[in-house]
């Protein structure tokens, strides 16, 4: 069996979920979720709801206790040639790691955030059909689904300040980034494709109002309560095209974009004051770079 820690953000519970959809696969073995994270409080930390059950997706659960106990085991089957019954994989860099996908233990325990396609870019096609959003009725959502459908060129512009900004280690390590790279991000856009229309999605609107006017004639997306994400998330993936900012999220947002000629473009720099983290694999090679 497959069993993936998830943890953290809409996001990163996308990557954590594609590259155990993918082992589980490759090894033709059930896929569960140890959703153990959920159940702990830490004030310090900005508050994570599960959010796969938004999406077609099958898995089950299992309880945490359990998946320590399996994670402490250390048996080994009769013949000592044998690889290890349970095997615990710790992420262990920021850039890709070819050799988790070789993993062939009887139970695989996935722990870490492998934030790059390339754990998944096998079985894409089969994540494309998987991660379909399940029917939202709410009325404010629709309308905005409505304005992104009817538009001729729709482009998300994700800005995420909140957490960016205001929380004392993710300030530091990823941080705003930046209104320059939105207004060169924009002037590209334009010159590539026209007449588009920016659809902005942001935790901080009336910042934005206030100090990215360059923006033409913006269209602010406004989704409100507890699955806001997930109705945001969705609006990106329906735009022609995306600006993403360094998230995991619209990261995703970009991702699930069927469009097979769509203009993706994505920050050079993801974190700041992290020399020594390598992410030459988190953004995808036919994405542009700013």
């Amino acid at each position: 069996m497959i069993i993936s820690k998830i943890t953290s953000g809409l996001g990163n519970q996308l990557f954590q979920y594609a590259l155990a959809r993918h082992l589980s696969l490759k090894n033709n073995t059930p896929l569960y979720f140890d959703l153990g994270f959920y159940d702990m409080k830490n004030p310090n930390n900005t508050a994570r709801q599960f959010k796969l059950d938004h999406f077609h997706i099958h898995y089950k659960t299992i309880a945490r206790k359990t998946s320590i106990y399996l994670a402490k085991s250390t048996k080994l089957l009769p013949n000592r040639s044998l690889p290890p019954v349970v095997s615990w994989v710790r992420e262990k860099q920021h850039h890709f790691d070819e050799s988790v996908l070789r993993k062939r233990a009887g139970c695989t325990i996935l722990q870490g955030y492998w934030q790059s396609e390339k754990y998944f870019r096998d079985v894409a096609a089969t994540l494309r059909q998987d991660l379909v959003f399940k029917e939202a009725t709410c009325p404010d959502f629709l309308r905005q689904k409505q304005a992104v459908l009817a538009s001729n060129l729709p482009v998300s512009v994700h800005i995420r300040r909140g957490d960016y900004v205001h929380h004392p280690e993710f300030s530091q390590s990823f941080g705003f980034i930046g209104i320059d790279y939105y207004r060169n991000a924009i002037e590209q856009m334009k010159v590539a494709h026209g007449n588009c229309t920016f659809f902005v999605f942001s935790d901080d609107t009336d910042w934005v109002k206030e100090n990215m006017q360059f923006i033409p004639d913006p269209y602010f997306v406004a989704n409100k309560g507890a699955d806001s994400d997930i109705y945001d998330l969705e609006l990106m993936s329906l735009c022609r095209h995306n600006i993403i900012a360094n998230s995991s999220y619209s990261w995703w947002g970009a991702w699930l974009n069927n469009n097979t000629e769509k203009t993706v473009i994505a920050p050079r720099v993801w974190y700041r004051n992290k020399p020594d983290w390598n992410t030459k694999d988190l953004v995808p090679e036919s994405w542009v770079k700013l």
